[in-house]
């Protein structure tokens, strides 16, 4: 796990030395093991390395083989199977690191390689001989990939700030991308960022850069619209083979030269995790090490159902909590972590977890994250689910309707805010974009999530948050086999009389205790957020009229107005968007961010 960053400049000029030594070293806190650089007529490499796997110097990046140069982000789990593979095919191997079979590999299969790969990653291979960059990113954007090509001038790195270092930088905001932040609270649905100028490659995608020309070529390599669905499968024979690919998941995604550490929130997800890396490894249960966020308002916290999994698996457990003052005082610190405003303090909670991870020396940690989306464990699943049910057996939905109505998430309003910003547009000077959710079927609205919805800012913040600390996140429930595996099965697999992932769920049925098996109301890293701008307005409106005072020509006078009346008559439907104008604002202060005329 690492930072990388590249630049190429017109033909016949250099980069400069000082630039790209810059820009590399802002990126030090992800890979503070090791950095380097690697110079050839008009292009230039840089790489901060976090040393998993071969913690030798032979690990040093850029790697060289024969005429490829790399700069490489993420873990190939599978490399000692591509290893062995390789070396079968004449390929010659002198470390023991995973960045050299991303090299080999590429020697040996081009373009297709990543087809034959199982992890994370973010790379770039310079080829000497063709003048040509290769650039490639993970099936689901696991890892991030930046980059801006303007005035002949090509760069890309792991961090938008890295990019601040380029020549003539000024940023300037995509409006666009505002809306759909302050109004619909959109973040990483599109190849687009905040930043007008600097785009995203988009997950399942690779790039290749003529360095001479300065001509770029995008390309889809992975394609989840190809996978078949599952014929003649029980529900039974289905549930054994998810476990069996969940488990096996968790074994690859354990390989590593340093401590692994769980993530563990108390929701099923992570409580799976800690429980099959439990069964799969009893000998090493006693220096299994967890992290968990415990809220300081009751309604809010879970560690009960933390407590109650330590009871059947007695590993390390860790607990960080955080106050409104200490939370709101890491809100400018996590933003420039992120490059980017926070959607909730739930990020701020996550972040502690990590900084705890880095505490108590976890550098690899596991997470949930995925599950949701290929489990249909949203309830925003429902409505794909009926129309589905509607579609091929329409005498089911009343049993379906009956059983979400009396059992699981109407409750949930009285935890949870319900997001309702879309009266905030009046008292906004942005226009959004024409994004739309494809729930038009369950496998439509699946794909959605997992590569517009949900989850490319959930990877987002996770991969910010863990590398802020010098940690690598891992998430098992994204190998790609699962993946693919549980989006071919049929929508009764993972949601019947209202209980969402139901295959998951039956998998466990030995391994977690009840209270979490049946548990239906997982909140995800909550804080008292809603609680705090209750408890707090002064603070909020306060902070709203700076920002109405300070940003005329984006926000209107009528906003605070608007704030007061929320935070007075407490329409907590409403909190979430204020919450996002006073984190945008903020972060367009800390990045002295220009607007266009």
């Amino acid at each position: 796990m690492c930072g990388i960053f590249g630049i190429v400049v017109p033909e016949g000029e250099k980069p400069a030395a000082p630039i790209v030594e810059k820009a590399t070293d802002s990126l030090y806190h992800r890979g503070p093991d090791g950095g380097g650089y690697f110079y050839d007529k008009n292009v230039a490499l840089g790489n901060r390395r976090l040393a998993i796997l071969d913690l030798s110097d032979d690990g040093h990046m850029p790697m060289v083989y024969g005429s490829l140069r790399i700069t490489y982000n993420g873990e190939l789990y599978n490399y000692l199977e591509l290893r062995s593979e390789l070396i079968t095919r004449g390929h010659e191997f002198r470390t023991k690191t995973d960045t050299e079979v991303v090299l080999a590999a590429y020697k040996e299969w081009g373009k297709a390689c990543e087809q034959h790969f199982n992890g994370m990653w973010a790379f770039a291979i310079y080829d000497i001989e063709k003048a040509e960059l290769f650039c490639s990113r993970d099936r689901f954007g696991i890892k991030p990939f930046f980059y801006s090509f303007r005035e002949n001038v090509f760069a890309f790195a792991s961090e938008i700030k890295a990019l601040r270092f380029l020549p003539n930088w000024r940023p300037k905001l995509n409006h666009e991308m505002a809306g759909d932040f302050l109004i619909h609270g959109l973040q990483h649905h599109t190849s687009q960022t905040l930043y007008d100028g600097v785009n995203q490659l988009p997950a399942g995608h690779q790039m290749l850069f003529d360095c001479n020309e300065s001509k770029m070529i995008i390309n889809q390599y992975y394609h989840l619209d190809s996978i078949t669905k599952a014929k003649n499968l029980s529900f039974e024979s289905a549930t054994n083979k998810f476990k069996d690919l969940l488990e096996d998941a968790i074994h690859l995604h354990r390989r590593s030269d340093v401590k692994v550490g769980i993530a563990l929130s108390g929701g099923l997800d992570s409580s799976t995790i800690v429980a099959l890396n439990s069964k799969l490894y009893p000998e090493e249960i006693d220096q299994l090490e967890t992290i968990s966020y415990a809220s300081t308002i009751k309604v809010y916290d879970e560690s009960n159902y933390v407590d109650d999994l330590l009871k059947k698996y007695p590993v390390t457990s860790h607990k960080i909590s955080a106050g409104f003052g200490e939370t709101m005082g890491l809100m400018d610190e996590v933003i420039k972590a992120h490059d980017e405003p926070l959607l909730s303090a739930s990020l701020i909670a996550q972040y502690l977890v990590f900084r705890m991870a880095k505490e108590n020396n976890l550098k690899v940690m596991l997470d949930g994250q995925g599950a949701d989306e290929i489990l249909a464990g949203y309830g925003t699943y429902y409505k794909p689910f009926w129309k589905e049910i509607l579609k091929s057996k329409p005498w089911l939905i009343l049993g379906e309707l009956i059983g979400v109505l009396g059992k699981h998430e109407i409750n949930l309003k009285s935890k949870m805010s319900v997001d309702k910003t879309l009266e905030v547009q009046t008292y906004l000077n942005f226009s959004t974009s024409n994004h739309k959710v494809n729930n038009d079927n369950f496998s439509a609205y699946e794909q959605y999530m997992l590569l517009q919805g949900i989850l490319p800012y959930l990877l987002h913040f996770d991969d910010r948050n863990s590398m802020a600390h010098s940690v690598e996140s891992r998430v098992p429930f994204l190998d790609y086999r699962l993946v693919e595996f549980c989006l071919s099965l049929p929508p009764f697999f993972k949601i019947k009389h209202g209980v969402r992932k139901r295959i998951l769920r039956a998998s466990m049925r030995e391994e977690l205790p009840k209270s979490i098996l049946n548990r239906y109301d997982k909140m995800g890293f909550p804080t008292p957020q809603q609680h705090w701008m209750s408890e707090q307005s002064e603070y909020f409106v306060n902070k709203i009229s700076e920002i109405v005072n300070d940003f005329p020509k984006l926000i209107t006078q009528d906003y605070l107005e608007y704030t007061k009346d929320v935070l007075t008559n407490n329409k907590v439907e409403h909190y979430a968007g204020i919450w996002r104008v006073i984190s945008f604002f903020r972060w367009m202060e800390l990045e002295g961010m220009t607007v266009h005329d």
